[in-house]
C-alpha cells in the first residue's frame, strides 16, 4: 500500500514514515514543503518525497503529487507559526487535500485532528479557538466528502517513547483538553493500525489518549 503522508516532516509524520518504511506491505511517500526536507527524506531516510507546499499549491498540483497513492494521511499543521497559517494550513490546506483525493480518486484518508474538536464548550483557552474552529470545520467537510475517512482526535502530544496502550473511549470524559495526552509515536503507530484495520476504523472519529488498554483491545471498543 502506497501511503502519502502530508506533513511528513512533522514529528508524527516522521514517526509514521519510518514505521511504514520498516513495515511489509507499505510504501510511504513524504509530502514536504522545502528542498531541505525532501533531501532529508530521500537521502537520509531513503523514503520517496514530493516537494509540494500544501499552503501554496493548487488542488490539481496537490492531486498530481498524491496520484497513485492508495491512502493519504493528513498530519500537517501550522505548528503555532501565526494565526493566519491556522487557516491556510489547518483549514484550507486540509480542504485542498480532501478535494484532491476526490478529484484524483484516492478514497482512503486518515486525518489527524484534535481532541474534543467537536465540542465547543471545551475550547476553554481562547488562544486556541481559531485552531479548534479550523479543525472542526475540516473534520466536518471530510465527513461529508464521500471518502473512506478515519478522523483521529489525539490529546496533548508528547515526545516520549510509545507506551503501546490507549484510554478506552468511555474513559475520555468531559474534562479540559489538557487532561489528555498521548505520545506522538503512539499516534503514528495507531495510524498504521487504522490502515491495517479498515473494518474497525472506516467512517469513524476516534479520540486518542494514552491509557491502560492494549491497542488490539481498543480496536474492539471503538
Amino acid at each position: 500500500m502506497k501511503v502519502a503522508v502530508v506533513g511528513a516532516n512533522g514529528r508524527v509524520g516522521q514517526h509514521l514514515c519510518k514505521l511504514l518504511k520498516k513495515s511489509a506491505g507499505f510504501t510511504p511517500l513524504a509530502i514536504v514543503r522545502s528542498e531541505e526536507q525532501r533531501a532529508y527524506f530521500e537521502h537520509e531516510l531513503q523514503i520517496q518525497a514530493s516537494l509540494t507546499s500544501i499552503e501554496d499549491s493548487s488542488v490539481d498540483q496537490i492531486g498530481k503529487a498524491l496520484e497513485g497513492s492508495d491512502a493519504v494521511v493528513w498530519t500537517a499543521g501550522a505548528g503555532g507559526k501565526g494565526q493566519d497559517r491556522i487557516f491556510t494550513v489547518d483549514l484550507d490546506g486540509a480542504l485542498k487535500v480532501i478535494e484532491a483525493c476526490q478529484k484524483y480518486k484516492i478514497s482512503r484518508i486518515i486525518m489527524v485532528s484534535a481532541i474534543k474538536a467537536e465540542s465547543r464548550e471545551f475550547w476553554w483557552n481562547t488562544a486556541l479557538k481559531p485552531y479548534y474552529i479550523a479543525k472542526r470545520a475540516a473534520d466536518a467537510v471530510l465527513r461529508s466528502s464521500g471518502l473512506n475517512y478515519t478522523i483521529l482526535h489525539p490529546g496533548s502530544l508528547g515526545d516520549g517513547p510509545a507506551k503501546g496502550k490507549l484510554a478506552a473511549p468511555d474513559q475520555i470524559e468531559s474534562k479540559r483538553t489538557s487532561s489528555y495526552s498521548i505520545e506522538r509515536e503512539d499516534v503514528a503507530q495507531f495510524i498504521q493500525v487504522a490502515l491495517e484495520n479498515p473494518d474497525k476504523t472506516l467512517q469513524k472519529t476516534i479520540e486518542l489518549a494514552n491509557g491502560d488498554v492494549p491497542v488490539k483491545d481498543f480496536l474492539q471498543k471503538i
